[in-house]
């Protein structure tokens, strides 16, 4: 399934993400985990 890494924006296939995570109950996919400690950082300062 493609799917795209919500802080870069690249489309990415969910089955060779390099990580994953779920937040509010969603599965969201990431191209390198650089893009995952991104997003958990800016979830952090809300």
């Amino acid at each position: 399934m493609k799917v795209k890494d919500p802080v870069c924006g690249m489309t990415i296939d969910s089955d060779r993400a390099a990580a994953h995570g779920t937040y509010d109950g969603e599965t969201v996919y990431f191209c390198a985990v650089s893009c995952q400690k991104t997003f958990e950082a800016r979830r952090a300062k809300r």
